[in-house]
């Protein structure tokens, strides 16, 4: 068990001891979106998380930085649309599918020729 020197407070694990002794200390964990200092960390993590949806996550946790991508020139008359990809800077063809009208009106068509 650990006792705190100053109070009459016992803890079952030691850093549970070293986070009671940093409130005797003083130790404030400020809240970076509003006016609210919180004595323990886990206060104001359930604070931002809970009032600001804010979500603290260990940087053990976080995605690695992508390498950044090198600028390439863009070939001529072509357009980029994201990083890496680009596409023909030409008006887009018409489909050669017929439609559902197209499609009746050459059976009525046929029809009619064989009747």
């Amino acid at each position: 068990m650990f006792k705190c020197e100053q109070c009459p407070s016992v803890f079952a694990v030691k850093r549970n001891l070293v986070a009671h002794q940093n409130k005797h200390a003083g130790v404030r964990f400020p809240c970076t979106a509003c006016p609210l200092t919180f004595s323990y960390k886990t206060g104001l993590n359930k604070h931002t998380k809970n009032i600001h949806g804010i979500v603290n996550v260990p940087a053990r946790l976080r995605p690695m930085t992508a390498a950044p991508i090198t600028a390439q020139p863009v070939p001529a008359q072509q357009v980029q649309i994201a990083p890496q990809i680009f596409v023909p800077d030409a008006p887009a063809g018409g489909s050669n599918m017929l439609t559902e009208d197209e499609i009746c009106m050459n059976a009525m068509d046929e029809f009619e020729d064989t009747g």
